[in-house]
Formats: structure tokens, sequence, C-alpha cells
């Protein structure tokens, strides 16, 4: 049995696969790539995943893509401690929360992002090479996307309603631990793998929301988190850049 993941720095949705691999005790070939140097885009990782997004999984030859369809097949699939409820509907639970990460959390972390620091980016380089790398983007919406971003051409209307989605997505998860360790049924799961993926550098990056004063529950889980070995050996994984351009 061969198990290769090909996933950027341990945040974002390579953290997501990377905890699950790591919470199941799975061995793997680790294969990392460099978002900065758009190694998504290069020829031999678009024979793997055409679409020039991390994670993939390569399981026996077969190649499974998006983190949180990647994060199911790996629970179904290998032995080790479950990563879902047991009860059907805490399952529907857990999945109501993975889907808003993917839906609500994760873009709205992207987009501020990508506001704050792409256009750094793009004047970093030598001339024509921001625009190189876009050409080599194999989808057009996350080209068009990544070039209204270096213009700084997100509105405020835009950046009002990311703003407001952080805020909100703060205190779901502060109300949702009220009384409780985990976000479903007191118990470990795929949704504290995907929440924590994208909240592990809230109180860095959005102090104003996620700190002990405001959100002393949320503070105490993400402590809870890094402190189980499977994701504590997730975030050891290379870390070599600081900026997270584009995964999905």
């Amino acid at each position: 049995m061969s198990i290769d993941l090909y996933h950027g720095e341990p945040a974002s949705n390579s953290l997501k696969v990377l905890q699950a691999i790591h919470e199941k005790g799975i061995s793997f070939n680790s294969h990392y790539i460099n978002l900065t140097k758009f190694e998504q885009n290069d020829a031999d990782y678009l024979k793997i995943n055409p679409a020039g997004q991390v994670p993939a999984l390569v399981h026996d030859g077969r190649v499974l893509t998006e983190s949180t369809v990647i994060n199911e097949y790996i629970d179904t699939v290998f032995d080790g401690p479950a990563l879902k409820p047991d009860d059907p509907y805490d399952q529907h639970l857990m999945r109501v929360w993975t889907k808003y990460v993917d839906e609500v959390f994760r873009p709205s972390l992207s987009f501020l992002a990508w506001h704050a620091l792409i256009p750094g980016l793009a004047k970093s380089l030598p001339e024509g090479a921001f625009e190189e790398r876009l050409a080599r983007i194999p989808l057009r919406e996350k080209r068009e996307k990544w070039a209204l971003a270096a213009s700084g051409g997100f509105t405020e209307r835009e950046l009002d309603g990311w703003r407001h989605n952080l805020a909100e997505v703060t205190d779901r998860v502060e109300a949702a631990l009220t009384g409780h360790d985990w976000l479903v049924a007191d118990q470990f799961s795929l949704a504290d793998i995907a929440v924590f993926a994208m909240a592990v550098g809230m109180p860095r990056g959005h102090a104003h929301l996620w700190n002990a004063e405001r959100t002393p529950r949320a503070m105490a889980w993400l402590e809870r988190m890094r402190a189980r070995p499977g994701v504590a050996a997730a975030l050891a994984m290379p870390n070599h850049t600081r900026f997270v351009p584009e995964e999905a």
C-alpha cells in the first residue's frame, strides 16, 4: 500500500489533511509543495491535480482532491481512532461545520490575506514575473481573483463582509464550546480539525476577535488542539514560508 500526500505549509487546507492523517497514525510519503514559488502549477504536479491546488492524496495510484473529502476518505478507509461521531445526527452537525469552514471561514481568511499580502508579493518579484506566474494558474476564476487582489481591486464592501464573517465564526465557535471540550457531541472530530486549520492563526492575525478576554473557551480549545499528538505532528511539518496563497 502506498500513500502519498502532496501539501503546502501546515496551514489552511493542507493542515486539515495533515492533522487527519497524523491523528489516524498513518504512515505516508510527504511531498512538500512550495506555494509561494507556485509549485502547485508545475507541470509534474498538474498531472496529479490539473486544478493546481493542494492538498492531494494518492492512495495506491488513485488521486483524491478537496481537503474535506480527503479527510472523510482517510477516516473511512484507514484504521485508527475514529474522526467522526458515532451518532448520525452528530455526523450531520460535524459536516455542517466542515461545510461552513469551506464556504465561509476559509474564503474570508483567504481573501483578506490576499488583500494584505498579494500586492507586496507582486511588487517584490522581477518585472513580468508575477504575470508569468498568473498565466500558469489553470483555473480562470483564480487567475482573475489574484489579478484583482494584486491591483487592490477588492471593494470596501467586500472587505467588510469578510471581516464580518470572521467575527461571526468566532462567536459561533465560542458558543459551541460552552460546556464542551470539542465542537460536536463532546467528541474530537473532523469538525475540530477543519476549524482549527483556519483558526490556529486567528489570535495572531485577528487578535481583536480571538483573545483571552473575548473568547476564553476558544482560546482554551486551541491549546487542547495543540496538545494532541496528531495535531502537534501536523504543525511540525515543513513550514518554510509565511504566506499561503491558495489551497483547496
